[in-house]
């Protein structure tokens, strides 16, 4: 059964992302676990990460029955708004608005990890040599890839019609990525001192929304 434009956007921006990725992520992988301090709490290292895994899927689950590909009436009032090959009216403009939310979120992620360079790692620790980055994404927030993550995840969820998985994501994986985002501050405060301290301030301390937007954390 064919799936509806809106979902096979989704998946079609989704292997490009990938493709873009692959690079930067395979040496962020490859440089886990060997920065100079490095957290072994499962609540700041996993817990983000098996939480945004977790949201995927959940989405692959809600993409299906988004496309009627899974047969599932008792869940659907639960999990999307509507479900069908062709979408109409707000669920339509909804699928699309997220489309939008997905590409912002990943070039936030994907940008945030080029823009670090051989400071990213996968998992939040400070490398050997570690250096304040100010440029990139890291010139609108201080924690593009984070941000990226979240916006992704949220307009995946908003592609789908599915306010389970909005609330799924601004509820728990949301809490979760700022959680760690602030223990990465103090390892860097810490390794860095002033400098990483004045880029803050710089930033206005906004670790998940760029600060050209009024309000945001």
């Amino acid at each position: 059964m064919p799936i509806n434009l809106p979902s096979l956007t989704l998946l079609v921006i989704l292997a490009v992302a990938a493709l873009v990725a692959a690079p930067v992520l395979i040496k962020g992988f490859c440089r886990r676990g060997k920065g100079v301090k490095y957290e072994k709490d499962f609540l700041i290292q996993r817990a983000p990460q098996l939480m945004s895994v977790f949201t995927i899927f959940l989405l692959v689950v809600t993409g299906l029955i988004y496309n009627g590909i899974i047969n599932a009436p008792g869940v659907v009032p639960f999990v999307v708004l509507t479900t069908g090959k062709n979408p109409t009216g707000f669920p339509l403009f909804m699928s699309w608005f997220g489309i939008v939310i997905l590409l912002s979120g990943l070039i936030f992620m994907i940008g945030g990890w080029y823009s670090l360079g051989e400071m990213f790692s996968t998992d939040a620790e400070v490398m050997e040599d570690h250096k304040v980055r100010d440029t990139g994404l890291l010139s609108f927030v201080m924690h593009p890839a984070y941000s990226g993550i979240i916006q992704s995840l949220l307009g995946a969820s908003i592609v789908l019609v599915s306010p389970f998985c909005i609330l799924f994501t601004v509820a728990m994986v949301a809490p979760l990525w700022l959680r760690r985002a602030k223990y990465e501050e103090q390892l860097l405060i810490e390794a860095l001192g002033e400098p990483y301290k004045q880029y803050a301030q710089n930033m206005g301390w906004r670790r998940l929304v760029p600060r050209f937007f009024p309000i945001g954390v």
